[in-house]
């Protein structure tokens, strides 16, 4: 989507654009988009001091007006954690057979991670989420997206969105990765604020469906309220896994739409957190085969 300045947060970010039908990173500050000499893999190359040294090499100024608003990630992976909200566990446990899993996970010293969305799938700020079709029961999860380098160091804040089924993953924990990992399911925006430019800890994250012109959900939450720090999970994810240009992480919610709501093409979803930004999509059905599981032949014991 074209870029706004309405659209941008009030402090530094790193903004990711194409412009003039190219892409480009560029730093907002000071209420100006002025290109960067280095792209976002490059920039989580660094230690995070040689970071915001980098950072001061511009080359030179963007038309805002000119430049189409993209989702702030290259070559990063995105990674999730789940259960890091008494909210989360709460609906996790109404949703599952499986009811002790997540009691567990929620008090266990050990945090559950998992794979997300390779960088080139995530969706931006203005742009498409997606719900299966063959999933019941689909809701956003609104959480703290937090940027990390190569070195395991938290780098920049955003907004993230973790489209999920909540009725394949409630039949069956272990279908954990098709509820979570489809086209189209994760969005991040609108621009990766500066770490040492914000404090979110204690920020208030809200979110807000509209169907129709109509809100069907309107709720608020605090990031304070997670029962991990953001940098210890982001310190487990590297622990034993080398991320050369660094990774997001979606740190979990609090925030549910209740049923009977299941997302539908066509709603709009907004979160805010606060000093962060403002991440809105549209919601759309993505493509699919169709295909179900088949029967198990059972093997000739002869």
């Amino acid at each position: 989507m074209p870029v706004s300045a309405g659209d941008l947060p009030a402090k530094s970010c790193l903004v990711r654009v194409t412009h003039t039908g190219r892409d480009q990173m560029a730093l907002w500050s000071g209420g100006r988009l002025t290109k960067l000499g280095a792209g976002l893999d490059d920039l989580l190359r660094l230690t995070v001091a040689d970071m915001r040294v980098a950072l001061e090499e511009t080359a030179g100024s963007l038309d805002v007006n000119a430049c189409e608003l993209l989702a702030p990630v290259e070559s990063q992976e995105v990674w999730a954690a789940g259960v890091t909200y008494s909210r989360s566990r709460e609906a996790r446990m109404e949703e599952s057979s499986s009811q002790d899993v997540y009691a567990r996970v929620y008090e266990a010293e050990r945090p559950e991670l998992f794979f997300k969305s390779a960088g080139w799938r995530v969706v931006g700020h203005g742009g498409e989420v997606g719900v299966r079709p063959d999933s019941t029961w689909s809701v956003p999860e609104p959480e703290l997206a937090v940027l990390s380098n190569s070195h395991g160091e938290v780098v920049a804040y955003a907004c993230g969105n973790d489209m999920s089924s909540r009725s394949i993953e409630g039949d069956n924990p272990l279908y954990l990765p098709q509820a979570k990992v489809y086209d189209r399911s994760c969005s991040i925006g609108p621009a990766a604020v500066l770490a040492w430019e914000a404090e979110p800890s204690h920020a208030r994250i809200s979110m807000r469906i509209s169907r129709g012109g109509r809100a069907v959900f309107d709720g608020s939450g605090n990031i304070s309220d997670m029962v991990r720090e953001p940098a210890e999970l982001i310190s487990v994810l590297h622990a034993a896994y080398p991320l050369p240009v660094g990774a997001w992480l979606l740190t979990g919610t609090s925030l549910v739409p209740p049923p009977p709501y299941t997302a539908e093409a066509q709603d709009m979803i907004s979160i805010e957190i606060e000093g962060v930004g403002r991440l809105a999509n549209r919601v759309v059905t993505v493509p699919h085969s169709g295909a179900r599981a088949q029967p198990r032949l059972k093997r000739d014991s002869t």
